[in-house]
Formats: structure tokens, C-alpha cells, sequence
């Protein structure tokens, strides 16, 4: 899912959560909002980490070249493909830290919510554009993998 649907998808949401709970206030609107689109960031320091290019503009053009080519495939094709980005904010692990560290402060509460709210769009779009699940889940699990595979 392009950033600029989270963005809106995550405004959306965070405005109905702030409906809901205003005791959140503006910080925790701002927060929960920000993370659900921020948590990409991973995606940007994969391209830049493989490809050592650190352009903000060049990772953006490569993951909309990949993805249009990935859509091209056949529903069926798809399900066959299975991805090889490792996304450390992404998983399980992430979650749990935040869920945690929420112990602490709202902070990480809102954060964790903003994430949550992300992953559970991307599996509604990896579920209805045909994309293979068996990389959801653990990142430390997928980043081992990916290590093993270049």
C-alpha cells in the first residue's frame, strides 16, 4: 500500500479513535497518526542498506517500479511469490516492544497502536491483491532467511 493511503487510511482513523477518546489529546493524535504512516521507514532503509543508495527519491521510484511489476503477475502468480524484504518494524517483535515499553509512557501506547493499525491494512491489501503470507509474523525470522538467501 503507497504511503499517501496510509496517510489518509491513518488520519481517518486516528480522527474516529480521537472522536472515541479524546483523552488522547492532540500529542497522542499527532503520535498515533505519524506512526502509522512512519513505520515505512523500514522499507526506505532496506532500499538504501541493499542498493547503498540513500536517496529518498530513488526508493520510492524502485518500490513503485517493483510493486507495479509484482501486480502484473496473475492473481495465482502471486500466491507463489514469496517477498524477500525484511521489515524490522514490521513484525511481532516490534509490537511487543512497544506494547512494553507502554508500561512506561502513552508513548509507546500510541505508537504501537499507529503500527498495529498499519500492519492490519497491509494484510488486508497482501490478502486481497494475492500476496503470499508466510513472511508475516516474526522479522527476526525473515531477516535470517533473507540472509541465507544472498
Amino acid at each position: 500500500m503507497l504511503p499517501k493511503y496510509h496517510a489518509l487510511s491513518g488520519f481517518i482513523f486516528t480522527s474516529i479513535l480521537f472522536f472515541i477518546f479524546p483523552q488522547i489529546g492532540i500529542l497522542g493524535f499527532i503520535i498515533i497518526w505519524m506512526s502509522s504512516i512512519l513505520i515505512d521507514v523500514d522499507h526506505y532503509l532496506f532500499f538504501a542498506y541493499t542498493k547503498k543508495d540513500w536517496s529518498l527519491r530513488n526508493a520510492h521510484k524502485w518500490f513503485v517500479d517493483e510493486n507495479k511489476k509484482f501486480m502484473k503477475l496473475s492473481y495465482w502468480e502471486r500466491l507463489k511469490y514469496t517477498q524477500q524484504i525484511p521489515c524490522v518494524f514490521h513484525g511481532v517483535e516490534a509490537i511487543v516492544i512497544l506494547l512494553v515499553l507502554s508500561l512506561l509512557s502513552n508513548v509507546f501506547l500510541y505508537i504501537a497502536i499507529g503500527f498495529i493499525f498499519h500492519q492490519s491494512l497491509d494484510f488486508i491489501f497482501l490478502i486481497y491483491y494475492g500476496f503470499n503470507l508466510k513472511h508475516l509474523g516474526s522479522q527476526t525470522y525473515n531477516i535470517l532467511k533473507y540472509k541465507k538467501c544472498h
